[in-house]
């Protein structure tokens, strides 16, 4: 609940990357050239003024410029302070005024601006010495109308002139009820526009992610209906108007002119989100139930932000920046306690909870510091807040995430958590280890020691102690007599008074790592090691060592904690990850184990070789990737593995390199599955193919039909035309002529449209197998008859040679017309130039062969296999009429009788032919079933 520390006498507006810039462009710029309120002004964008600043404190606000240049004021004078906080002279009622000499050098351009970055200031007047020799006054502050500004920017920005070779001297007073500060830098126009680009971009980002937040929750409660997301929406929206106020954006774009909002907005903003973010505690913490008195202690604070939100309103200022400033150290910590009692119950999403409120009281204590003028401005401190309200805000919209999804990770967290506790546990023993062989090293190093070293008596009174153990325990120039008043209690003191006691008198050295109390009342972590100094004589006391380690206890339970953030963050993803190195599974997250069919403890510490399909593709794989890892430090591809249970599957894997352009180092690897994605892809191709096989088919069915159609319909309608117009006048013969050439049309296309038929009947499997007792050969001679009728006018020669004598068991005559009448058929047909049309039919192994050879004009090679397809013909048919589907009702016809059909064939030389060998299974029947010999 950032609000309740977001308000105005608490908060410079900068954003955290703005504080980062500042440090880059100190870094960047050259030296300023400042000494006693004077600073050398050249051509770089941008001079820093807040540490050149010489300044007076005006406690009654009263002093006017004529009365501050009067001698005994301006001995008053005195440097800012050389800190980050020069400028920040914290909650104050005084008016300060600061003075700077700045010395332009003759190349130094004449046009600046000054700018002021605090824009919640309330008043501010720029002095500025004119040629003259007297003063240009400007007025700014947030109490003025937004349209009065010199210059329309969200803080403050005067233009000032310089003289170049010359000196300018500056007066700034500064007055406000909260918080009184300056932060103050001239700029170059260009200078300041370039980089006010970068921070309305930043400021953007910041107010995006309010912006996506409400909208988001507020999506989620439309869809779930759960308060707690509408109750987030108006704390997000506090936030909002608070943060908007208190950057200058708000009275620059959203409430330009309304001086008295721009002044109260932030205690009201700050109250408003303040009371929402209490009743969502309540809400999603679930206190009413779990936590009774907590819950009446927050019912209260929550009355307690709506009195301040009247008070805001209504009272001045200064009242409702008390009671924020009161009510929000009371409130962040009883939200932090219920937070705390939460996580130790294992309530659902109560870790983030407690992460962001934990967060948020770093943000506010620090703050609270910064603006009292405790620390300095800097990075953290002058942004901590707005750092602290992001990062709570995102992580309690996690946390109304996680509490749907905690329960079902609970336990991989929990393994998760036990072995990044196992680890870390290791780590510390080892880290134990060296700094016990440091002490022991270092225990003869006594005057230039860092390190705490004292010599004590037998009854544990310091005989000597170095200037490093004074300082351990900031005991200044006072002597140290006992350690017992260092201990935090006394129960402290006494066992490990025992503990040392037991060890000397072994002969051993004793050493562990406690918390004590400085002098100051500061508590701190030392490592303690110490041992006699004569193992023989224990009279003479013990010499011992001390170290102040308590940054490393910090460091270590923030490791502790990030590491076990980081684990469960891992073993959360979608995806599968996986730490390699050398080609070995160092780590695996529980979605990758999952996903292979195998426990993690499988594949940690084991070869990636078990998950490939076989020894081949993994090498294959290790090649490309390490060449792909090697030369750009990333690859990417998609890959089949194998799953425990040997099922074949596909992922699209990516790798990075731990260390750039190094994959021995280690590989990241992230692997998804993909085999859905690879099916459908398969199934659309082989859909496609289909799609393409019919528009050909079509393409060939309209070709035939469109020429074969036409010819026989050009022939009756020119028929007709001849019987409407000379049909009384034509001579009997001619008319019948005509009547014949209509008739032999209409058989034309009716041979055309039964065979379109019957290729429909036959693809609609309606064809069916009858096989009856037949004459055979009889059949054959009448089909070698219809062949010369249908083509009267051919050159060719059709024989007969039947040899299938004895018994030719059962046939279906319907299919064998259609074998052997399209195969005589298109052997007259495409034989123009005569030739012999053989016709062979003999008994062949339980078979009924089936041969017709012609002397026509072939068929191309490569064609021979698109023969019996629908509507096919061969390129070299020239203009001899046929519809293509004559072959392909044979082998439909061929296939229902279960046989097979062979066709050789030569182009060149001509004359060579075409021959067809169809072979039958023969049908005999005993006791009235039917049987097929050639199958058994």
């Amino acid at each position: 609940m950032p609000e309740l520390l977001c308000f105005r006498h608490l908060v410079r507006p900068r954003l955290a990357l703005r504080g980062l810039l500042l440090v880059l462009a100190l870094l960047m710029f050259p030296v300023l050239h400042a000494q006693g309120g004077t600073l050398v002004i050249g051509q770089d964008g941008r001079y820093p003024l807040s540490r050149a600043f010489m300044v007076l404190e005006d406690r009654g606000g009263q002093l006017t410029l004529d009365e501050v240049l009067q001698p005994g004021q301006q001995a008053r004078f005195r440097p800012v302070a050389q800190s980050g906080s020069a400028t920040n002279f914290g909650l104050t009622s005084s008016a300060f005024w600061l003075r700077v000499t700045l010395q332009a050098r003759t190349d130094t351009p004449a046009p600046w601006l000054l700018e002021l970055g605090y824009p919640a200031i309330d008043r501010l007047d720029l002095y500025t010495q004119n040629p003259r020799g007297g003063f240009d006054h400007q007025r700014g502050g947030d109490l003025l109308p937004f349209a009065s500004r010199a210059v329309p920017h969200r803080n403050h920005v005067l233009p000032v002139t310089l003289q170049p070779g010359a000196d300018t001297l500056l007066y700034l007073r500064v007055q406000s009820e909260g918080t009184v500060s300056a932060p103050t830098s001239l700029w170059q126009p260009g200078a300041l526009w370039q980089h006010d680009q970068q921070e309305y971009a930043l400021l953007s980002l910041y107010f995006g992610l309010l912006v996506g937040l409400l909208l988001y929750n507020l999506l989620l409660y439309f869809s779930v209906r759960d308060r707690a997301y509408l109750i987030y929406v108006g704390f997000v929206g506090g936030m909002a108007v608070s943060q908007a106020a208190l950057t200058g954006l708000g009275g620059q774009f959203l409430w330009p002119g309304q001086t008295w909002w721009n002044s109260v907005s932030p205690p009201v903003g700050m109250a408003t989100a303040a009371a929402f973010g209490l009743l969502f505690a309540r809400r999603f913490l679930d206190t009413a139930l779990r936590m009774p008195r907590i819950n009446r202690v927050m019912q209260v604070l929550t009355g307690a932000w709506l009195l301040t939100l009247l008070a805001g309103l209504l009272l001045p200022y200064t009242v409702s920046s008390w009671m924020v400033t009161v009510l929000a150290i009371v409130s962040v910590p009883v939200v932090v306690l219920a937070g705390v009692l939460s996580v130790l119950q294992k309530f659902p999403g109560a870790p983030y909870f407690l992460t962001a409120w934990t967060v948020l009281l770093l943000g506010v204590a620090t703050f609270v510091l910064h603006n009292t003028g405790i620390l300095p401005s800097n990075l953290l401190t002058s942004n901590a807040l707005l750092i602290g309200s992001a990062l709570e805000m995102v992580l309690l919209s996690f946390a109304l995430a996680d509490r749907i999804n905690v329960a079902l990770a609970e336990k991989e967290k929990a393994q998760a958590a036990s072995q990044a506790d196992h680890a870390m546990v290791e780590a510390l023993r080892q880290s134990q280890e060296r700094y016990r062989a440091v002490l022991q090293e270092r225990e003869t190093i006594l005057a230039n020691s860092i390190v705490g070293i004292a010599f004590l008596t037998p009854e544990g009174r310091f005989r000597w102690a170095n200037q490093a153990m004074l300082e351990i325990f900031a005991a200044g120039d006072q002597p140290l007599t006992s350690m017992e008043p260092f201990y935090l209690s006394r129960e402290d003191y006494l066992r490990v008074g025992g503990e040392v006691a037991a060890c000397i008198r072994a002969g051993q050295a004793y050493a562990t790592e406690i918390q004590v109390r400085q002098r100051t009342g500061t508590h701190i972590w030392i490592s303690l090691s110490g041992k006699a100094v004569s193992p023989r004589d224990l009279t003479q006391g013990t010499v011992w060592v001390m170290t102040d380690i308590t940054r490393r206890k910090e460091l270590e339970a923030e490791l502790i904690r990030t590491s076990s953030e980081r684990e469960a963050i891992l073993n959360s993803a979608l995806v599968g990850i996986v730490l390699s190195v050398a080609r070995r599974l160092e780590w695996v997250n529980a979605k990758f184990a999952e996903m292979m069919g195998y426990t993690r403890e499988d594949l940690i510490g084991h070869s990636a070789l078990q998950l490939h399909t076989d020894a081949a593709a993994w090498e294959n794989f290790g090649h490309r990737a390490h060449e792909a890892l090697r030369t750009a430090g990333t690859y990417t591809c998609e890959q089949q593995f194998r799953r425990r249970s040997g099922e074949l599957f596909w992922v699209q894997a990516g790798g990075s390199c731990l260390q750039p352009l190094d994959p021995e180092a280690g590989v990241i690897w992230t692997f998804l599955d993909i085999t859905e994605r690879k099916k459908s892809e398969q199934d659309t191709r082989e859909a496609l193919q289909r799609q393409r096989e019919l528009n050909e088919l079509r393409s060939r069915f309209v070709a035939m039909t469109s020429h074969e159609f036409r010819t026989p319909l050009a022939s009756i309608l020119s028929s007709g035309e001849i019987l409407k117009h000379y049909g009384e006048r034509l001579p009997a013969p001619e008319k019948a002529e005509v009547l014949d050439t209509i008739a032999a049309s209409v058989q034309r296309m009716t041979r055309m449209l039964d065979r379109v038929l019957l290729i429909g009947k036959s693809d609609a499997q309606m064809l069916e197998f009858e096989p009856r007792p037949l004459d055979l050969e009889k059949l054959c001679q009448q089909l070698i008859q219809e062949a010369r009728t249908l083509q009267p006018d051919s050159l060719c020669e059709l024989r007969l040679v039947f040899t299938a004598t004895g018994e030719t068991g059962l046939h279906d005559e319907k299919l064998l017309r259609h074998i052997l009448g399209n195969l005589l058929s298109n052997a007259v047909k495409y034989s123009p130039l005569g030739g012999v049309v053989l016709c062979r039919v003999f008994l062949a192994d339980q078979h009924l062969v089936l041969e017709v050879s012609d002397n026509g004009i072939g068929i191309p090679a490569d064609e021979v296999n698109h023969l019996f397809e629908s509507f096919h013909r061969a390129s070299n048919v020239g203009a001899i009429p046929g519809t293509g589907l004559g072959l392909a009702i044979v082998k439909n016809a061929v296939d229902l009788y279960g046989g097979t059909i062979e066709v050789s064939s030569l182009v060149v030389p001509a004359g060579s032919g075409t021959c067809f060998t169809v072979r039958l299974p023969l049908q005999v029947q005993t006791q009235d079933v039917l049987v097929q010999p050639a199958l058994l």
